[in-house]
């Protein structure tokens, strides 16, 4: 620094100390010798700094005044990421978290950002009582009755995934197999129709109705069946005398949607089950053919059920039952009386051996098929059998 402008900053500081803060806080770029002549500057730890690029924040920091943020509540600086954006009627401001948290009352905090009541009108922001946040308009629902907005998710009509143990259903001890329903819907009508607990209490405290996360948030549900023992009268005289079930049984259906049966057999372990009539695997492909390539219901061969035994496979096997997962979605009780009339028929002519039955199906099976299936769609299944039967057992049925 030259004689001249040493003079300039004596002539502004007069005191050597205080000069020699001046050319450290020059050199280090924070101010210039010009605003030190304008009388532009501040003074702070130990260094100057320029009016127009330096501030002090509240907490008694110094920022460039890029990085900071006047706030127009507390009149002071502030770091800009302790603000948040604030929305007053149809204006956005940005105030310190500071001076929020001092009027918390005036504003409520959604999503990031803070709201006064005017502005949370405005963009529909409403408080969902049973979650106990806020959210938005139309994402939930208002109950006329309770004066209150509730999300769909509420355990009014559902029950949380997997939220209960599962229960058994006898009649007269008779049959050594076991048989249980999932039936996933999607129709907010049904869903919506009952409370949760009336739901239980007439349905016999047996049925659960539950969420389901591959299903529709406003909309899906998931009914558990009790294990029924396998007596297909006793079964849908219970069904079908209950207003309740035969409704939400009936109810619409999506792509997403599926209707696992469980089986089981008294004294059997699920492989032995399995092994027992996994002949009529080719049949299942058959039947649901559209969820053979499914990543939620795989095909695979009866070697590759047993020995990978994953979880999305179209069969499951379990230690104490068989899950038939490939089984579409139930459009209503009849389609699932007729399926576990098929069932049965399986477990009347079981066998391992998938070439023994397709033979049983061209034949046995006939009668049962012909209930749901035309003469013309019924060649297309037997078609499918034998082409599922060489793509997954390398078998050739003549």
């Amino acid at each position: 620094m030259n004689y001249s402008e040493l003079k300039i900053l004596f002539e502004v500081l007069e005191d050597k100390e205080r000069v020699s803060i001046a050319i450290k806080s020059i050199r280090g770029g924070y101010v210039s010798l010009q605003e030190f002549e304008r009388d532009e500057y501040f003074g702070h730890d130990g260094f100057y700094y320029s009016n127009e690029d330096y501030c002090v924040t509240s907490d008694g920091d110094v920022l460039d005044v890029c990085d900071a943020w006047w706030c127009e509540g507390l009149e002071e600086y502030v770091h800009f990421d302790e603000t948040h954006t604030c929305y007053e009627g149809r204006e956005e401001n940005r105030y310190s978290r500071a001076y929020l948290e001092r009027n918390y009352s005036k504003f409520i905090y959604f999503d990031g950002d803070y709201y006064d009541n005017d502005a949370a009108e405005r963009k529909e922001i409403v408080w969902i009582c049973d979650l106990q946040e806020y959210g938005y308009s139309d994402d939930n629902y208002y109950d006329d009755d309770e004066g209150e907005w509730y999300s769909y998710n509420r355990e009014d009509y559902v029950r949380g995934y997997h939220n209960g143990s599962y229960h058994s259903f006898d009649f007269n001890g008779k049959s050594k197999y076991r048989i249980g329903y999932e039936i996933e819907k999607e129709d907010e009508d049904v869903r919506n129709s009952i409370d949760i607990e009336e739901f239980e209490s007439v349905t016999g405290e047996v049925w659960r109705k539950e969420k389901d996360g591959s299903l529709n948030d406003e909309s899906g549900y998931e009914l558990i069946s009790p294990t029924f023992e396998f007596d297909i009268d006793k079964i849908f005289e219970h069904i079908e005398s209950n207003e309740q079930l035969v409704a939400h049984i009936n109810a619409d259906t999506s792509y997403s949607c599926g209707g696992h049966i469980h089986l089981s057999e008294q004294g059997l372990e699920g492989e032995e089950l399995f092994d027992k009539i996994k002949g009529y695997t080719p049949l299942f492909y058959a039947l649901y053919y559209g969820r053979v390539d499914k990543n939620y219901s795989k095909g695979k061969s009866n070697e590759d059920l047993k020995g990978q035994n994953e979880k999305y496979q179209a069969i499951k096997i379990h230690h104490d039952r068989v899950e038939f997962r490939i089984i579409s979605a139930v459009p209503n009780v009849k389609t699932l009386k007729w399926r576990t009339k098929l069932l049965r028929m399986i477990l009347e002519h079981p066998t391992d051996d998938v070439i023994k039955a397709y033979y049983n199906v061209d034949t046995k099976f006939t009668k049962l098929l012909k209930q749901t299936y035309t003469d013309e769609k019924l060649v297309k299944v037997k078609e499918r059998f034998v082409e599922y039967t060489r793509q997954f057992e390398k078998l050739e049925i003549k």
